[in-house]
């Protein structure tokens, strides 16, 4: 029973085109993930102010969110492996030229800017092309596993790459210089990976992409269940997911226990994503995924104000293990439901407003900041975790045709 769960967990894994993308894209996951410590780092230290990191948030945020729904046009007309190809390429180029740069003692602030433009441009055309590109490489009965599995890569990411970054930064002979070397050689693997796997389906048009685009809100808008699943998209990147960015302050003012105790709080928080992820994996064909999205939705909301509210560290840190689960599965679920529903030939720009959900969360820091300068983060987390479970338990109410999905 045991290894017929196992096997069930990584079904996906027996369909090669899905496997040799899975194990490829790792390495650019893992790149992501350390990218993520070592820019602010290097940011920081070259200037000594806080406010570069978020002008850096900032130019990855933008493009990601105006060039979103371009990048899911894009992903409709043309076949969406070299999309991901080239995408994956353009990543590769810039690190590696800030590696050289660093190492060069050459570089300055504008490049780090520079190359959070590329990246984020980049991310505006490869996640829903990928996203999309997942449901042509497995058949329909695996695409839940499917998902969660490339979910739970990334989650595998977000606990190794930044303690590996810091690892590795903190070595003489690497430094910051070598670790945007190694990124880059990450991306080369990706790319390498991708020649081994079906270009994909085009679907093109002899309309312009304008036309397509127009075409892709409008089924939106004409299709009750996809308008439900961007809505239940939207919900936890305004009223949850920004927690993660003010994870610091809990740390600091409300816990009082400084970078350890943050780096504990950030991996319990990465551990739970992955059980999250490959509980879904393990799920199979499971009845009424919709309501089992609605259940995840309000544990998240539920279980964010209780690390919010917490008395104690302790309490916090079993809270945030449930919060990165039920979070993770239901990002899951949705992006399942959301490409089990549309067509194929709208994959791409159904995907890319899911994306521009997405992009949303580095912006929507900047309020949820304030309002915790205001008020505080325990009341700010917490009444936002108690609004998300509100919306999700009001959609469950309301949607008996999604509760039946």
């Amino acid at each position: 029973m045991v290894r017929a769960g196992w096997r069930q967990m990584f079904s996906a894994l027996s369909h090669r085109e899905f496997r040799v993308l899975w194990f490829g894209m790792l390495p650019s996951m893992f790149a992501l993930q350390m990218g993520s410590v070592v820019i602010g780092f290097v940011a920081y230290d070259i200037s000594g102010i806080a406010a570069v990191l978020g002008l850096i948030a900032a130019g990855m945020g933008i493009p990601m969110f105006s060039l979103s729904l371009i990048g899911g046009v894009v992903a409709d007309r043309v076949r969406k492996r070299n999309v991901i190809l080239f995408s994956q390429l353009a990543i590769g180029i810039a690190v590696t030229l800030i590696g050289v740069l660093i190492l060069t003692d050459l570089i300055e602030i504008w490049h780090l800017v520079v190359m959070a433009l590329v990246q984020g441009t980049a991310f505006a055309f490869n996640m829903p092309a990928r996203q999309a590109y997942i449901a042509e490489v497995v058949p329909r009965d695996a695409l839940m596993n499917a998902v969660a599995l490339n979910n739970a890569g990334m989650s595998m990411s977000r606990i190794a790459g930044p303690a590996a970054a810091g690892l590795l930064m903190s070595i003489p002979a690497i430094g910051s210089g070598g670790v945007f070397l190694l990124m880059g050689s990450m991306y080369a693997i990706a790319i390498t990976a991708l020649f081994w796997v079906p270009p994909g389906t085009a679907h093109p048009s002899r309309h312009s992409g304008i036309h397509q685009l127009k075409d892709g809100l409008s089924y939106v808008k004409n299709h009750p269940v996809l308008r439900i699943l961007l809505l239940l998209a939207l919900a936890p990147i305004v009223l949850g997911m920004p927690y993660v960015q003010i994870m610091p302050v809990f740390a600091e003012d409300v816990f009082d226990v400084g970078a350890s105790g943050l780096g504990t709080l950030m991996a319990l928080n990465g551990v739970g994503a992955l059980i999250g992820s490959l509980i879904i994996a393990s799920a199979g064909n499971v009845e009424r995924r919709g309501l089992l999205q609605l259940g995840l939705g309000v544990t998240f909301g539920v279980s964010l104000a209780i690390f919010a509210f917490s008395p104690s560290y302790i309490l916090a840190l079993v809270a945030i293990v449930v919060v990165g689960g039920a979070g993770s599965g239901y990002m899951t679920l949705n992006n399942t439901l959301l490409i089990m529903n549309a067509g194929p030939e709208y994959h791409g720009r159904v995907m890319s407003l899911g994306m521009m959900s997405f992009s949303m969360m580095p912006l929507g820091s900047v309020p949820v900041s304030w309002i915790v300068d205001q008020v505080g983060a325990p009341i700010t987390i917490g009444v936002a975790g108690i609004g998300l479970a509100v919306v999700v338990g009001i959609v469950a109410i309301l949607s008996e045709n999604y509760r039946k999905i």
